[in-house]
């Protein structure tokens, strides 16, 4: 009787046990748990605005005693994109009077930035465009202006140099106007009188040719973007065998023609050297400046096409190598065989006449484009990829995530890249987007997560962090929170919970970034 008794109490034991143990496998096909509702503190951006407290922006002026640039702070400006603030911050520079402290730049002379492409920014690279008053102000004035201009432009993110033009073009800083000065990076603290010395030793000695004169300098090259979408830029030091207009034009073409050493989104570039029929000429042009006359063979630009290089992409890109580098070049003219090209023929751009067949660097603007880094995903791993945007728009984060939705390129595609969204959706799935302080508030539509949906839960995570690695890496935020039409939603695709704020996240990256 008493082992019966046990036996039954054991029956009823095993039988509670597997009452409990049934609901814990079923769980994991249950909805995930409800978390509290998360208070982000703000509302959906409808349309784009940035706000933020005023910071301070640094200006470097020549100091009293003459020795060094020195350093001086004034409110900055907030809300604007990095375009406008470059173009601002230029002008208090050019218009900052001298104090106990510091000289102001121009002295006597009225500096101020030319009316036509003032300040261009594209690929880290910023070109000032000053107006001729700033040739009042000698050889070393002017390149003590170009140092402060390098030091003030270059302490903002992403500026690695700086070009200086006068009235669109180079000014050489020797009384032959054949010292080309190149592409400047900062030098806050350094010897000025000692700068100066090493450029004034790179000069032709006087009475000596110019072209047995040995130049090595860094500058910008433009290079032709793939599909016609542009020209872009990079940084290279060259060497140039002497400083003669055309010596300096056959070795930047010659460089070219190597193709660019880290730029995406750029074709194989053409041998042009060895399609030239003779070296480049250089002559005056009536209104000022020179021309540069280069002559390829008949059919050239048949050959660049076939190459999938864009004949007047690769105008461009030349014309803007050559002007910007080369002092008191204007303008170029490129023939094909007995032929000046008279016009550019490009899809995005349109057609740009070039009478007498002379493309000034002014008429090549529109070709411009501006760079952005994008996160697809590689085995698993997000990559960041430079993409091509319009110029005015790169540091805008409507255009980062628009580049980010269009996926990758072909070439992309064969380095392994893949999108990391649908191909449905696209920039007008972006309802308003708003940076506060160190945050960025996206709101989405209901078609954009509708499309998650049928993504997965597989591509979710990456999907998610793409935009927030995308965001994050260009504008210098510390975190995304994201809204569909209007509000935060909690569970889209699968187990990450959207709501609340995401930061950014380098551990799901390449171990070569991450």
């Amino acid at each position: 009787m008493k082992k019966r008794i046990i036996s039954l109490m054991v029956a009823a034991t095993l039988l509670c046990l597997s009452g409990c143990t049934r609901p814990l496998v079923e769980e994991k096909k249950e909805d995930p748990p409800e978390l509290p509702a998360a208070h982000v503190g703000w509302t959906a951006p409808d349309g784009d605005y940035f706000s933020g407290e005023p910071g301070l922006w640094t200006l470097y002026l020549p100091g009293k005693n003459g020795l060094n640039l020195v350093a001086q702070h004034i409110q900055s400006i907030p809300g604007i994109l990095k375009a406008e603030e470059l173009t601002a911050i230029t002008r208090e520079l050019l218009s900052f009077p001298g104090n106990q402290q510091v000289d102001s730049l121009g002295g006597e002379t009225a500096l101020s930035l030319a009316a036509e492409n003032p300040v261009e920014l594209s690929g880290g690279v910023v070109t000032v465009n000053l107006a001729s008053s700033a040739l009042g102000l000698g050889y070393r004035g002017f390149y003590t202006l170009s140092l402060a201009l390098a030091s003030t432009l270059c302490e903002m993110e992403s500026i690695r140099c700086v070009n200086v033009l006068v009235a669109g073009q180079s000014v050489g800083l020797d009384t032959s106007g054949s010292l080309a000065m190149g592409s400047l990076t900062a030098h806050p603290g350094e010897n000025l009188p000692v700068l100066w010395e090493q450029m004034e030793a790179k000069r032709t000695p006087v009475g000596a040719d110019p072209t047995t004169t040995p130049l090595t300098s860094y500058m910008t090259l433009y290079y032709p973007l793939e599909n016609g979408q542009g020209i872009t830029c990079e940084n290279r030091t060259l060497t140039f065998p002497g400083q003669s207009a055309a010596q300096m034009a056959a070795t930047i073409l010659e460089n070219l023609s190597q193709g660019s050493t880290y730029l995406t989104g750029v074709p194989d570039m053409p041998d042009l050297t060895g399609m030239m029929t003779h070296e480049p000429l250089t002559s005056e042009l009536t209104d000022g400046g020179r021309m540069i006359t280069l002559s390829f063979r008949d059919g050239a630009d048949n050959e660049w096409a076939a190459m999938g290089v864009d004949p007047s992409c690769l105008a461009a890109a030349i014309c803007y190598s050559l002007t910007t580098f080369i002092p008191g070049v204007a303008g170029i003219s490129i023939r094909i065989g007995e032929r000046p090209m008279t016009s550019l023929q490009n899809r995005k751009v349109g057609e740009i006449p070039a009478l007498g067949g002379l493309l000034r660097r002014s008429m090549m603007t529109p070709f411009l484009m501006g760079r952005t880094t994008v996160y697809y995903t590689r085995d698993g791993k997000l990559a960041p990829v430079e993409k091509t945007v319009d110029r005015e728009r790169s540091d805008s984060p409507r255009a980062q995530l628009a580049a980010l939705m269009e996926g990758p390129g072909e070439r992309e595609q064969r380095e392994g890249l893949a999108a990391t969204m649908p191909e449905n959706v696209g920039e007008e799935d972006i309802l308003g987007i708003a940076v506060e302080g160190d945050t960025i508030l996206v709101n989405l539509s209901e078609s954009f997560r509708s499309e998650i949906q049928e993504w997965g839960e597989a591509g979710e995570t990456l999907l998610c962090y793409s935009m927030v690695n995308t965001l994050c890496y260009n504008n210098g935020a510390k975190r995304v929170c994201f809204f569909y039409e209007g509000e935060q939603v909690e569970y889209i695709a699968g187990r990450i919970y959207w709501a609340g704020v995401f930061d950014y996240n380098t551990g799901l990256c390449e171990e070569s970034f991450g």
